[in-house]
């Protein structure tokens, strides 16, 4: 009983206007057909009171009680008790409006008014407690969706997140071995550390960033990993003047290009190579991304310290979906990545 009052409490003013309009609109359907308007009122109101009874009962004691909870066939005998009780209900009220007028009708046969009695409840219940299934299906849709959404903004940050963490710390400890050979230098790699932290935590909060943005964050990585690396890596970057006036998801080219160095081979003998191309066909962006290994790049590609190509795709699925294209190539020597991104994708 708590249950349904708490259910009654929640109805609002469409509830009392959608039976006004419904008093109010049989009254002017049938008002040739009643020589007394106030018989026609009262009859009209036990109709209505027939037919919310039976809606309301039904709609927040039966189904709960029976039908959510699978019992099908209690609630159809429930069901039809609450309908045999309304039309006694309609049948007394009702004849002790109209009199003599009410008994004329069927020559003073029962049978036909609780059949004609029966079928208006029935009709009119079931049609009402089928647009009330419609809207409570579309809201849990609607509540599906939002719940949908949220958790993927809250995978996709922390997929954005997983940048990592062993960059930082070589970062910093190469920062600490320049400070004695060339502090000026030392000062410089610290400021583009800076401007990739900040840009992480600030400037990269929102569902698209311009391209620029996302470039230069590469450019600082570059610029940093050179330091790094030092003369061992032979990094060749190319980018077309065209890539401008767009925007792209915030770090979505970044993983490639961190695990091209991850995967970096250590040659002493032979030239340590990483190759980056990013131009702008029409409608698209094309990034090419190469770099040389040693034949531990498969081994590695999912281990912690960096973004695994599974977190990469499944960023690419979530944020362009059926808008992107990725082709990987691993050789024995090197690993070529071809990422394709329609430029106006949302």
């Amino acid at each position: 009983m708590k249950t349904i009052g708490r259910n009654f409490l929640k109805y609002k003013l469409h509830h009392v206007l959608f039976w006004m309009v419904y008093y109010v609109g049989w009254i002017q359907v049938y008002r040739n057909y009643y020589e007394n308007l106030t018989d026609l009122m009262q009859v009209t109101l036990v109709y209505g009171v027939a037919h919310a009874s039976l809606y309301y009962i039904a709609q927040y004691a039966l189904i709960p009680r029976f039908w959510k909870k699978r019992q099908p066939v209690r609630f159809i005998l429930a069901f039809m008790v609450l309908l045999l009780v309304s039309v006694v209900f309609m049948y007394i009220a009702i004849r002790a409006i109209l009199g003599d007028l009410f008994l004329e009708a069927f020559d003073g046969a029962i049978f036909p008014w609780f059949v004609f009695f029966g079928t208006s409840n029935l009709f009119w219940v079931t049609l009402m407690l089928s647009v009330k299934a419609m809207i409570d299906n579309y809201r849990g849709q609607r509540a599906n969706e939002r719940k949908e959404k949220e958790r993927l903004e809250s995978e996709l940050q922390f997929l954005k997140a997983q940048v990592n963490p062993h960059f930082l710390f070589n970062t910093i400890n190469s920062v600490y071995v320049l400070i004695g050979q060339d502090p000026k230098k030392a000062s410089d790699t610290l400021i583009k550390l800076s401007d990739l932290l900040r840009a992480q935590l600030y400037d990269f909060g929102n569902e698209r960033i311009p391209i620029e943005q996302e470039l230069e964050y590469l450019e600082n990585y570059m610029e940093l990993e050179k330091i790094r690396k030092g003369k061992k890596l032979i990094l060749e970057y190319k980018k077309d003047d065209q890539l401008t006036s767009f925007s792209i998801a915030p770090l979505i080219l970044v993983p490639f290009l961190e695990n091209c160095f991850k995967h970096l081979s250590s040659y002493n003998g032979q030239p340590n190579i990483i190759r980056v191309k990013l131009t702008r066909d029409e409608g698209n962006l094309k990034a090419h991304f190469f770099n040389t290994h040693d034949g531990e790049a498969s081994k590695n590609n999912n281990q912690p310290g960096g973004i695994g190509l599974k977190n990469i795709r499944r960023r690419l699925e979530l944020l362009y979906p059926q808008a992107h294209t990725l082709k990987i190539n691993e050789m024995p020597e090197s690993y070529e990545v071809t990422l394709t991104l329609e430029i106006n994708a949302k």
